[in-house]
C-alpha cells in the first residue's frame, strides 16, 4: 500500500469533519472533480457508494466498507479484474492528529496498474493528506 501522513494540531473530531464529509470532497480537495451518492441519500455508513471523477484518471464507484467517525474510513472499486482499496485514518498522538491515507490494489490486473499509476496515486495522497491537515485547522 502506498500511504502519505501528515500531523496537524487539530483535534481528531475536527479532521474528521473535513474527512468524513464526502459529498463535499469535490469543493474541498484538488485531487477530486467530482464527487456523487450513488443510491439513497442519508448518513454515510458501511455500503454507501460515491461516483468519483478525479484528475486524469476514469471516473470509478467506490463502496466504503469501513465507517469509524472520529477514526477514518475504508472504501474500494472493483473494476477489470482490480480491486482498489483506499485508506484514511486518523491518530490523536497528545499534540494534534496524524492523517494517514494510503492506496493499495490487488486482483490479476494490479501489477499493471502499479506500474502506471503509482506516481500519480504518492502526489495524490500526499496533497490529499496535506489539504485535509491545513482545512482541519
Amino acid at each position: 500500500m502506498i500511504t502519505a501522513t501528515r500531523r496537524t494540531g487539530a483535534d481528531p473530531a475536527s479532521v474528521w469533519r473535513v474527512m468524513g464529509a464526502l459529498d463535499r470532497w469535490a469543493e474541498m480537495l484538488p485531487t477530486i472533480d467530482e464527487i456523487s451518492r450513488v443510491g439513497e441519500e442519508g448518513p454515510i455508513a458501511v455500503g454507501t457508494r460515491f461516483r468519483v471523477r478525479q484528475p486524469g484518471l476514469a471516473p470509478a464507484v467506490y463502496r466504503v466498507t469501513e465507517w469509524r467517525p472520529n477514526e477514518g474510513f475504508t472504501w474500494e472499486s472493483r473494476v477489470a479484474g482490480v480491486r482498489t482499496t483506499a485508506v484514511h485514518l486518523l491518530r490523536a498522538d497528545g499534540a494534534g492528529t496524524e492523517i494517514r491515507v494510503g492506496i493499495g490494489w490487488t486482483g490479476p490486473g494490479a501489477r499493471l496498474v502499479r506500474a502506471l499509476f503509482t506516481r500519480k496515486a504518492r502526489a495524490f495522497l500526499a496533497k490529499e493528506a496535506e489539504t485535509l491537515a491545513r482545512l482541519a485547522r
